[in-house]
């Protein structure tokens, strides 16, 4: 998402908890009929001019400033094309519509399109409530498994008698726009240390020494909220551990532990920054707006952050760039990444076929070259280029070139359960005020992940 919707939509995950509570019998370790996940048999309609007159009732997300924008341009743009398809949409805020979702899905006239957030926090919960429709049937006859890059594949995936995530079949689609955690960095205050960007993780560690002695803030960081440590923690897992690993951990495949995913280096690795001054003074008590706001304002070197987030005014974008903190082991950049919305179809729905046409146009290259076109980073797609003229927007899409290109994404750690980003959140703030260690900060993280496990195999 864009702007500071991403933050949210981490931040904001006990939300869709409460309203799960609401679908009796659908929570993980509940279990539900596979049988009622199936694809359903038979053949599917892909043209859209042979469907009829349809209206398509949307729950999105996208509700102002560019996102609305992009949603808006992407529902103009299939509306011209397919005139017998009405979109009638509901934009929502994030966290208001992770709460509405499962009784909205529930009810006698449901959305026939939802966007439910990836992981168990969301998704897996209503695909185990069997309120959202297998999408395999639509994944063939649209190519999607060949089409989307799998480490984005997998997000979508969950088996039948949703006991697994990242694998089986489908029920949510990506939107050709990206989520990306990446780091930033201010253009005039990399050249004053005489640096450029880092292109390998020892020069990303120099450049932030080199910060502190001229007095400059290497990473701008506030914490106030609880969720600002996990960017730069997700970013260093990303260059200390495997990307096969962070996602069979997340996806719970396999057995990995948290431990074998770079997590205890890059829990000790980011208390080393705070320790050596790298962070912001008192970060602790700072919101994470004013941290970005800081950073735009001059006042830091680095800023971990998700994608199309700092608070630019117009023009202010040249004296600014970003990049994918680089790996320790010099192998491709991988990022935490995802689709900036998920879209699922309603179990309910009496217009599967024109919804899935849908979800096909909103993944495709129409809508990512739209999404260039309202100064977004686009997915999925890495021949769509970036206008000339902003160098910080052209990094971004590079990035996502990258990521499409190259299948380097792993989801969202805090996925692999409902509860793991909190008793992360809460971990790290004790480690990094003297209260534990980074063992205590892995255990911690350990056991909420085996506890949940366990539930899963019920």
């Amino acid at each position: 998402m864009v702007s500071h919707k991403r933050t949210e939509r981490i931040g904001a995950i006990l939300i869709p908890l409460v309203a799960v509570g609401l679908l009796a019998g659908c929570a993980p370790g509940a279990g539900t009929s596979a049988s009622a996940n199936k694809a359903k048999t038979g053949s599917v309609v892909t043209d859209p001019t042979k469907m009829g007159k349809v209206t398509l009732n949307v729950l999105d997300t996208f509700s102002g400033g560019t996102d609305n924008a992009w949603m808006t341009s992407v529902v103009s743009a299939f509306e011209r094309k397919y005139p017998n398809i009405t979109i009638k949409r509901t934009p929502m805020a994030w966290g208001d519509a992770m709460a509405a979702l499962p009784l909205k899905l529930k009810s006698a006239n449901p959305p026939d399109i939802v966007p439910p957030n990836n992981g168990w926090q969301s998704l897996g919960t209503l695909v185990r409530g069997g309120l959202v429709l297998n999408l395999d049937n639509y994944a063939k006859a649209y190519g999607w498994k060949q089409s989307f890059p799998q480490s984005i594949l997998s997000e979508h995936e969950f088996a039948t008698d949703g006991k697994q995530i990242g694998t089986g079949s489908m029920f949510g689609t990506p939107v050709a726009r990206a989520s990306v955690i990446e780091v930033y960095y201010n253009r005039a205050l990399l050249q004053r240390i005489g640096a450029q960007a880092p292109r390998t993780l020892a020069e990303f560690d120099s450049d932030l020494a080199k910060a502190k002695s001229a007095g400059i803030t290497p990473i701008s960081l506030g914490n106030v909220e609880q969720a600002g440590l996990t960017t730069p923690l997700y970013s260093l897992m990303n260059a200390l551990g495997s990307q096969s690993k962070i996602s069979d951990f997340t996806y719970s495949h396999g057995g990995v532990r948290i431990a074998q995913a770079g997590f205890p280096q890059a829990v000790s690795t980011l208390k080393q920054w705070s320790d050596k001054g790298y962070l912001t003074k008192d970060y602790a008590g700072v919101a994470g707006a004013d941290a970005a706001q800081s950073f735009v304002n001059g006042q830091g070197l680095f800023h971990f952050d998700y994608s199309g987030s700092l608070p630019l005014k117009a023009g202010q974008s040249k004296g600014f760039g970003s990049f994918i903190l680089p790996r320790a082991d010099g192998g491709k950049p991988v990022a935490t990444a995802s689709s900036a919305a998920n879209f699922s179809i309603s179990a309910k729905s009496k217009h599967p076929d024109a919804a899935a046409a849908f979800l096909n146009f909103a993944a495709g290259e129409q809508a990512a070259e739209l999404a260039v076109q309202n100064g977004t980073m686009p997915l999925l797609h890495p021949e769509v280029k970036a206008p000339a003229g902003d160098p910080l927007f052209a990094d971004d899409v590079a990035i996502a070139q990258q990521i499409s290109a190259d299948s380097t994404s792993v989801p969202y750690l805090d996925w692999s359960t409902p509860t793991l980003l909190n008793t992360i959140d809460t971990a790290m703030q004790n480690m990094l005020a003297g209260k534990s260690t980074p063992n205590a900060v892995v255990t911690a993280a350990d056991h909420d992940d085996a506890a949940f496990v366990k539930t899963l195999a019920r």
